[in-house]
């Protein structure tokens, strides 16, 4: 199919908005994090606008059907790579492509020819056994490598989603104790009132001790609530609660793409915790899900190896980042080795610097 590819300012970018809302609903993998509803917040309060670009691959130069759209940072030395922006709470890069027509090509081709010394681009945490990963091996041939495999919990709907048994009566065993402090209720809520109180209870947390949860900075807390309330307009949003007496003592923020859930992030009453809210409030939302039949795996978006998650839900979900060469191949392996060994240096860093500072990883 003849393409036409474009790069433009984040401005002019998402100026297109009901093309790339009509692109969500043809997308060849479901990523709410690479929609308007979540990328105009997040682009509007916590990105710098100047060094991120958009680009849009449309069917024809008429701009009848968008096939691609990215937002990236251009390379921050000229010979460096370009990359395809993923902010901090993002779960997945800010890619999308038509399931019929990844466009792959023309996007590598604009992205060469807007930034001719660049080594190379790399795409963020694509499914690697997903639509996009085989078109990019596909369109990539020689000139392509997969790098920072990264694994992490989901929940599978069928035989196998369930831990073993022995956890499992562990945690009806908690529950029931719970149960013994008060009126114990899980629900589902859609309302500003229940996302409010999320957002609190996350600042009475761990998170707030360290001044990273959401409403503790005003450009975060903007950027929630406005997500929020497109998807809840959307009718995509849902707050998971687990209530003792009417309070709310674990909530969880469900966002939904496709068929797909997105556990995108929870938070519970830390005075509770030989109680394991989470755990209680995971394992309502799983089954809730499950009943419902509505979708038919819940990403848990969270980083891998994590304490509770992974015990909680055995399946697991491959991401790979994709990198594409665009300029000469020594070039291309050079940058892409300092890549691979730049996160191993931080974690260095961080095993040496946080003891200092007393402080844990969290």
């Amino acid at each position: 199919m003849p393409a036409f590819a474009e790069i433009l300012s984040v401005a002019e970018g998402l100026a297109y908005e009901a093309a790339w809302r009509d692109l969500a609903l043809r997308a060849a993998e479901a990523n709410p994090f690479a929609e308007i509803a979540f990328l105009g917040p997040a682009l509007r309060h916590l990105a710098r606008k100047n060094a991120l670009r958009i680009a849009l691959v449309w069917s024809e130069p008429e701009r009848r059907t968008l096939l691609a759209a990215i937002v990236f940072a251009p390379p921050a030395l000229a010979l460096g790579f370009i990359r395809v922006w993923r902010h901090e709470q993002a779960a997945l890069g800010a890619a999308m492509f038509d399931r019929e027509a990844p466009a792959l090509r023309p996007l590598a081709e604009a992205l060469k020819s807007a930034f001719p010394l660049a080594a190379g681009w790399l795409l963020p945490r694509i499914a690697r056994d997903g639509a996009v990963a085989r078109a990019a091996r596909a369109a990539g041939g020689d000139r392509f490598a997969e790098v920072s495999l990264l694994r992490r919990a989901a929940f599978e709907f069928g035989a196998d989603a369930e831990p073993g048994a022995k956890r499992r009566k562990e945690w009806a065993r908690l529950e029931r104790r719970l149960a013994e402090r008060g009126r114990l209720e899980a629900r589902v809520l859609v309302d500003g009132e229940a996302f409010e109180r999320f957002l609190a209870l996350e600042a009475k947390g761990w998170k707030g001790a360290r001044r990273t949860a959401l409403i503790d900075a005003p450009a975060r807390a903007a950027f929630a609530r406005e997500m929020a309330a497109g998807f809840r307009q959307d009718g995509r949003l849902r707050i998971h609660e687990l209530a003792l007496d009417g309070a709310a003592v674990a909530s969880g923020i469900e966002l939904r793409a496709g068929r797909r859930a997105f556990f995108w992030k929870i938070a519970y009453d830390e005075a509770l915790a030989a109680f394991s809210p989470g755990v209680l409030l995971t394992r309502a939302l799983s089954r809730r899900l499950a009943e419902e039949g509505e979708v038919d795996l819940i990403d848990s978006c969270a980083a891998p190896d994590h304490p509770m998650i992974d015990r909680v839900w055995p399946g697991r979900l491959e991401f790979a980042d994709f990198a594409f060469v665009l300029g000469p191949a020594p070039l291309f392996s050079a940058f892409l080795a300092w890549d691979r060994a730049a996160p191993r240096l931080r974690e260095r860093i961080k095993d040496v610097a946080l003891p200092l500072l007393g402080r844990k990883r969290s």
